[in-house]
């Protein structure tokens, strides 16, 4: 009976032992998750931090570690408060990434018995800025081309004059372009438009327009923003072939209801933001300066046969000729210092159903300070006017942080001079070579296909049909891992791609250019 009790009470303390072990083990389990839900919720509020500073990349690191510290501490971790450290750090390589490090102690529960009292954590978070990428110009003008007159020569149109006063500007081949908010978006502007045509509405149509960025670096003063002919003013055909307007090939596609054109500029500071426009400071505008724009240059140079598009010949207009805005420089503002600024183009309903283009151009300069310069924002219009020839326009510029990425360039419709070709133009340390791309399209006529790939050339239209007429045509080209934004002989600037256009008759075009890496803009990538 003896060794019954002693067995009884060895029982005891097994079971006692056992339990202790028990309670250790769950209390262990507790303190575990514990701290598990605790890093997911520092995981979170570093990502939700590293995402709301990066966007003041790569211009405003200030603004960018203020951001991301104000957010961490809207998620409970206020930088040096209860033992956290929140860090926030511009990637050394890539300046439009952010990383942000949010380290800490997550109080224990059970360990303290054994005199634990927290567990250290720490996580780690990087965003990424894609900004939208500069197209159009590596220079300090955008969208200049040449004047042809019709007592010249074709292939000897004079230059513009420079807005600096001394010089010209070296034709890029193309205008900034914009067809009135009543024209139809079948005519190669896909954003300003509202018609598809009338009385079809432009789904796509946006008020906003389209903006170019001001760069003026450290140093400048005095910087200055000039606009090249802003007035809408049509100008004839040559008398003899080829037949394409003159001048800047301003212009009529239809003349119908009332023929008033608006064209608008604004400036605005940018504040740091380049991705959002909704603090942006309007600092200068043309104040209604080239609204209601009703005019025609009849003018011997430029008046040509007296065709102003849509067969109508100008006796209802005034001249234009002799307007301080027509084939000069306007300045639009002046007095500005180091900073990012945006040129925002729009057109307002002038009249019903007006059709028209207007072309223009953009300059900036300064009294002090080198290197600023002007480029499209992820979209622009442009206008070109070709015959029987190949040019080559600048598209956009890729920085070698996008290696290993995608790039997507968007094409609305492209190339309707007749028996064109498109060809993608890739940087080398040695040259330009044809990028290989895939592409499909929205649409084709002509029989013409609206996918394939791989290929380096894109016919867009032959003598019979214009193959994407209204359409979007979508290139996409892989960026090499080992992309490093090389810069041509001859250029000034790394990473600039350009566009070839082949064509095989005279004629003018108006295509609407986009060019981003895909993806989204603003995203959490790998620490």
């Amino acid at each position: 009976m003896r060794l019954v009790k002693d067995d009884r009470g060895q029982t005891i303390v097994v079971a006692a032992l056992l339990l202790t072990l028990l309670i250790a083990l769950v209390g262990l389990g507790v303190d575990v998750s514990w701290f598990s839900l605790n890093l997911v919720k520092m995981q979170r509020a570093a990502d939700a931090a590293a995402l709301a500073g990066v966007v003041y990349l790569p211009g405003d690191q200030t603004g960018a570690y203020g951001a991301a510290l104000a957010e961490a501490t809207k998620n409970g971790y206020t930088n040096g408060v209860g033992g956290v450290t929140v860090t926030p750090a511009q990637d050394s390589f890539n300046n439009r990434a952010l990383a942000v490090t949010i380290s800490g102690p997550v109080q224990t529960y059970f360990a303290r018995i054994v005199g634990v009292a927290t567990f250290p954590g720490e996580r780690n978070s990087r965003a990424e800025f894609v900004l939208p990428l500069p197209m159009g110009s590596p220079q300090d003008y955008n969208g200049v081309a040449t004047l042809c007159r019709n007592t010249d020569p074709y292939n000897a149109c004079p230059a513009v004059a420079s807005a600096t006063g001394v010089g010209t500007d070296a034709s890029q081949g193309f205008w900034g372009a914009v067809i009135a908010k009543g024209g139809s978006r079948n005519n190669g502007d896909a954003y300003s438009t509202y018609y598809n045509p009338s009385p079809t509405l432009n789904t796509q149509y946006d008020a906003n327009g389209y903006s170019y960025i001001v760069e003026f670096p450290a140093g400048t003063l005095g910087g200055a923003v000039w606009i090249f002919d802003p007035i809408f003013c049509p100008t004839g055909r040559r008398t003899s072939t080829p037949f394409q307007h003159l001048g800047m090939g301003e212009a009529w596609y239809s003349v119908s209801g009332t023929r008033q054109v608006t064209t608008e500029f604004k400036l605005w500071d940018m504040v740091g933001t380049p991705y959002s426009t909704t603090d942006d400071v309007l600092i200068a505008s043309d104040g209604g300066l080239f609204a209601n724009m009703d005019y025609v240059d009849k003018s011997l140079d430029y008046g040509g046969d007296h065709n102003y598009g849509g067969f109508y010949t100008g006796l209802s207009s005034p001249d234009c000729s002799a307007s301080p805005y027509h084939n000069h420089w306007w300045q639009l503002t002046s007095g500005l210092g180091e900073g990012t600024y945006r040129l925002q183009v729009t057109t307002s309903q002038g009249g019903t159903l007006q059709n028209g283009l207007n072309n223009f151009a953009i300059q900036v300069t300064t009294s002090s300070g080198s290197a600023a310069r002007v480029y499209g924002q992820s979209r622009m219009c442009a206008y070109v006017n070709l015959a029987n020839t190949s040019a080559v326009f600048y598209l956009a510029q890729v920085d070698a942080v996008y290696a290993g990425k995608t790039l997507e360039i968007r094409l609305f419709d492209p190339g309707d001079i007749t028996n064109t070709s498109l060809r993608i133009e890739q940087p080398t340390a040695t040259g330009y070579v044809d990028a290989t791309f895939k592409f499909t399209a929205t649409g084709s006529a002509g029989g013409a296909p609206t996918s394939g790939g791989p290929q380096t050339s894109l016919p867009t239209s032959n003598a019979f049909a214009n193959f994407y007429n209204n359409q979007w045509v979508t290139i996409s080209i892989p960026l090499p891992v080992g992309y490093d934004a090389p810069t041509p002989p001859g250029e000034t600037q790394p990473g600039w791609w350009k566009i070839q256009y082949t064509v095989g008759a005279a004629g003018q075009d108006v295509t609407t250019w986009e060019v981003n890496i895909r993806g989204n803009p603003v995203h959490l990538v790998i620490p």
